[in-house]
């Protein structure tokens, strides 16, 4: 039994030493491992020495333009942006405002323009420009603006002036026709005394509708607009039929006849 229980005890002994082997060996790979991840940089090389691509860094000058340089005086000049904020009223801070005793801030308003004067008197430095009734605007009353001379007050006020008219010459009506198709005048004339109606009363002008063929009117002319007064109607519905022969006169078609005083 003991022989047994000491070769029992020698076992055991032998398999713990094992396991701690394989836990150092573990142990020492981990530290190997933890320190190939922190590795320290390699020194700088000394001055004059070659160094590697890898590890070259770009060296950063500050241009300075001088006299030698006018190409690069020239371009910073032009991309200058100091120009652009100079100081103006909007951007440039106020003073810092001091308030004497007994006195409120806003009593001495300097920050703000004032005018002297109450009253800005363009006219004494410049003409005057618009007239009314022929004198200048501080000058003129209220009655210029009725007219403009003088001589036309009796026209002022009402939109009328004094307007030479022509002098017609004594007629019996005129006469004007016009194409149904597009509306274009075919002829106007004006009629003679003997044209005139035997009446004296006032007419109004009268449209008569015709319908022309080769040989004159292929219907009597229809009244569509009359003078309001039932003679002289039917006086120049004959006249342009009989006396003026106006179916004569166009030619085949549809035309609008109008007669005037």
């Amino acid at each position: 039994m003991r022989v047994k229980e000491g070769g029992d005890v020698t076992t055991t002994r032998t398999g713990e030493k094992r396991r701690w082997i394989v836990a150092a060996m573990v142990a020492g790979c981990m530290v190997v491992a933890t320190t190939w991840l922190f590795r320290v940089p390699a020194p700088a090389p000394a001055e004059g020495g070659v160094t590697s691509p890898v590890g070259r860094t770009a060296a950063l000058q500050i241009a300075r333009p001088g006299p030698a340089d006018e190409l690069l005086r020239q371009e910073t000049e032009l991309r200058d942006l100091r120009p652009l904020f100079l100081p103006t009223m909007r951007n440039a801070a106020l003073p810092e405002r001091r308030r004497e005793p007994r006195q409120a801030l806003l009593e001495d308003d300097n920050a703000k323009p004032k005018i002297s004067e109450t009253e800005l008197n363009l006219d004494r430095a410049l003409p005057s420009v618009v007239t009314l009734g022929g004198r200048p605007i501080e000058q003129a009353e209220p009655v210029d603006a009725l007219g403009l001379d003088s001589e036309l007050a009796s026209f002022a006020g009402i939109g009328r002036r004094e307007v030479m008219m022509a002098e017609f010459k004594p007629r019996g009506g005129f006469v004007e026709v016009t194409s149904t198709r597009d509306g274009s005048r075919v002829f106007s004339e004006v009629l003679p005394i003997a044209a005139r109606p035997a009446t004296d009363k006032l007419w109004a002008p009268i449209v008569f509708f015709a319908a022309v063929e080769a040989s004159g009117l292929a219907s009597p002319l229809v009244v569509t607009e009359g003078s309001r007064v039932e003679e002289v109607d039917a006086h120049f519905r004959r006249y342009l039929a009989q006396d003026f022969r106006i179916g004569l006169r166009l030619t085949p078609g549809l035309y609008r006849v109008t007669v005037a005083p």
